[in-house]
């Protein structure tokens, strides 16, 4: 992500070193909703010093080929770029600042979105270009084809997908489902209610707290998740063909326990005694091992699982 940005810096400096960067600015009063697309322009975000909502522009395309189009009407702002022909050369800056509880729905090409400490309902789509979300609240929803989303101190319901790039989530709380479809997923110092997926990759939660049922899955990397707080919500933890892991992290251990792994290949490892082990034969080519445990006194189911990896529970 660091390069991406890195990139388009470097590519603005050099536009203003020939010469050839235009800007146009806008000021508007009373604006409840946003909608702002551009064909590859970088949108950045942040909140208004005001009840106002600033818009400012940076290109480099010839003023032949390019339009910014702004068009208001009763509190709905619509934002975009419109080019005169097929084929053009240039880049564009999107820069808005805007008040607190404003809808957004923003769509990129490929470029960058970057929302700074901001409170707002915000629906995202960007083909191939990477997500920075700092200090945001609300119900968000984000979908990036290739690159990566980076996310700090969130607080609110976020929905986000990404399908080659990797997730990066610390010091938030919230409810969340991330998808990647080959990427990696990372936690620290996080709560809250997970639905967490990805095909590929590897899941690393770190001293994540559950507020809410929870479910975290890798089609073939390993997934781990190293406990923050007390464990009472349910909770599965899978991989496919990796590892999976629960750490307690000293905490106690209360509840239904149900750990399964491939009879031939995978392994179950926990820090207690089982009360109950059975072969599962779902159809499929591997038959599974079930081993089953009441611990404490907790109402909530803990599933640990693998294919042919290990499905591991440690104090």
């Amino acid at each position: 992500m660091k390069h991406s940005i890195f990139a388009s810096i470097l590519l603005f400096l050099v536009t203003v070193a020939f010469g050839q960067e235009k800007t146009e600015n806008k000021t508007f009063k009373n604006i409840k909703s946003i909608r702002l697309s551009t064909a590859s322009g970088d949108i950045t975000i942040k909140k208004s010093a005001s009840a106002e909502t600033k818009v400012n522009v940076r290109y480099s395309y010839d003023d032949d080929e390019y339009t910014v189009v702004m068009e208001e009407s009763e509190g709905r702002l619509v934002l975009e770029e419109k080019f005169d022909r097929g084929s053009h050369s240039g880049n564009s800056f999107w820069t808005l600042e805007v008040p607190d509880n404003t809808s957004l729905k923003l769509n990129s090409g490929s470029g960058n979105i970057v929302i700074t400490d901001l409170t707002a309902d915000v629906r995202s789509n960007t083909g191939s270009g990477d997500i920075e979300l700092t200090a945001v609240k609300g119900e968000l929803d984000f979908n990036t084809g290739s690159g990566d989303a980076t996310l700090e101190r969130m607080d609110g319901e976020l929905k986000l997908n990404t399908g080659s790039g990797n997730i990066s989530l610390r010091d938030s709380k919230g409810i969340y489902d991330l998808n990647a479809g080959s990427g990696d997923i990372r936690f620290d110092k996080v709560s809250g209610e997970f639905e967490v997926n990805t095909g590929s990759g590897d899941i690393k939660a770190n001293s994540v707290t559950i507020a809410g049922s929870s479910k975290f899955n890798t089609g073939s990397g390993n997934a781990t998740v190293s406990l923050g707080g007390d464990l009472k919500s349910s909770i599965s933890v899978n991989s496919g063909s990796g590892d999976s892991r629960l750490e307690f992290n000293g905490r106690p251990i209360s509840g239904t326990v149900v750990m399964t792994a491939n009879k031939s290949g995978g392994d179950i490892v926990a820090p207690f005694k089982f009360d109950k082990e059975e072969t599962i034969d779902n159809g499929g080519s591997q038959k599974q091992i079930r081993k089953t445990a009441k611990v404490g006194d907790q109402d909530i189911t803990i599933r640990i699982g693998t294919g042919s990896g290990t499905a591991e529970i440690s104090k």
